[in-house]
């Protein structure tokens, strides 16, 4: 058998098998009807929001009924039957005339979560990041809309919101999007996806993408000649859809090609992922080492990169463990003010939900198969983590403002 034809037989094998367990993962979720973000929040629960309490949460819920709206309720007998989803919490919020976030800032501001090394937990920091963002307690009165642009071949952060379009051949990706510099009609028909969390949408990667990104300037010059080439994800893309959402979090692949300088350009905020064993440790170093080069290569071709920070978070952090510690120290040493009091710990929760295509926020802790502590343990330094990084970004851009 020569090279090429056992190549396409492993190939076919691999996908066969990649197939049957997205179909499992896929027949498990809807047996158990969790194709959807599961939590669900009982009337007398939405006291404990902020600005409601159980007097206002009776009369908004009674007014919005009077006007037709139909909330989710459990079976008869139940003494307060209602199950509100944090789409319909969002929606009780608007009815009070709360202002949401949007109404304090432009929409679409771009996170980039980047770092040459792989195995930093980039993408998973992403994707709890924006279900974090989505559906923290504190945070469902600014009904944050969020979309996930997926620019990393391997389509991880595909897989986590979308599991049968990261085994597709997809050739509506984020790459082809910007490349075809479509309207914004066009894109939310056949671009953006759904997830399985209310107001978390993705524009999904392919791994045809990693031959897009190769070939991009070669391919750039032939179909925008007149274009820089790392300005096309700005205009094309980001600008078209910016104003539908409040955040717009970017992934890339961890190895430097003209997707990851294109995601530099347009990224309004950086966070770099520092897990603290020592050969990832020294590899992050060695990124932020070049980061200065990089964006020199970006304002050399005619582009100005326009991040206001750069945020660092540890990783796969063991708090009680003494070169985990020293490798903080060392990194708040190097990120000083940016850097974020929160990090994201080495947990068997992470690891075990990604086996079902969830992050630790969508998994449903009653079909969970793993210890349900440790799953709790994921869920809330992920929350925590979401959190912080939306008031430093907060900080940021209030001084932003004030500045004029």
């Amino acid at each position: 058998m020569d090279t090429v034809t056992q190549a396409k037989k492993t190939s076919a094998l691999a996908a066969t098998m990649l197939a049957t367990i997205t179909d499992e993962v896929v027949s498990r979720k809807k047996e158990f009807e969790a194709k959807d973000y599961y939590k669900r929040y009982s009337k007398n629960s939405l006291k404990d929001l902020p600005q409601l309490t159980r007097a206002v949460v009776e009369t908004t819920i009674s007014d919005m009924e009077a006007d037709g709206y139909v909330f989710n309720k459990v079976s008869s007998g139940n003494t307060n039957p209602y199950s509100l989803t944090i789409r319909d919490i969002a929606n009780i919020y608007e009815r009070r005339g709360v202002p949401k976030y949007r109404s304090k800032y432009d929409p679409g501001f771009v996170i980039f979560v980047a770092n040459l090394k792989g195995g930093v937990s980039k993408t998973v920091s992403l994707v709890n990041l924006a279900h974090g963002l989505r559906a923290h307690d504190l945070l469902l009165k600014e009904d944050l809309r969020i979309l996930i642009l997926d620019l990393d071949p391997q389509a991880s952060a595909t897989m986590f919101n979308n599991e049968q379009l990261a085994i597709a051949d997809v050739e509506c990706s984020s790459a082809q999007a910007i490349l075809q510099n479509l309207s914004l009609e066009e894109l939310k028909e056949s671009f953006i996806k759904k997830t399985g969390m209310d107001g978390v949408d993705i524009i999904p990667a392919s791994i045809d993408d990693a031959f897009i990104a190769s070939d991009w300037l070669e391919i750039c010059k032939e179909y925008w000649p007149e274009k820089n080439p790392y300005s096309l994800m700005q205009e094309h893309l980001i600008n078209k859809v910016k104003g539908e959402y409040d955040f717009i979090l970017v992934d890339t692949g961890p190895h430097l090609d003209a997707l990851l300088l294109s995601s530099l350009a347009s990224a309004d905020l950086l966070m770099t992922p520092i897990p603290p064993a020592q050969v990832d440790f020294h590899s992050t170093l060695k990124y932020l080492q070049r980061l200065p080069t990089l964006l020199q290569q970006l304002v050399d071709s005619g582009v100005e990169p326009k991040y206001v920070a750069n945020i660092g978070y540890m990783t796969k952090i063991t708090p009680t463990k003494v070169d985990h510690k020293a490798a903080k120290t060392m990194a708040k040493k190097i990120f000083t003010s940016n850097m974020l009091d929160v990090s994201l710990p080495r947990l068997d929760g992470f690891e075990r939900v990604g086996e079902s295509f969830n992050t630790a926020i969508s998994a449903d802790p009653k079909t969970y198969d793993g210890s349900k502590s440790a799953l709790a343990s994921a869920r809330l330094a992920s929350f925590e983590f979401a959190y912080s990084t939306f008031e430093q970004i907060d900080t940021y851009r209030s001084l932003l403002k004030s500045e004029g």
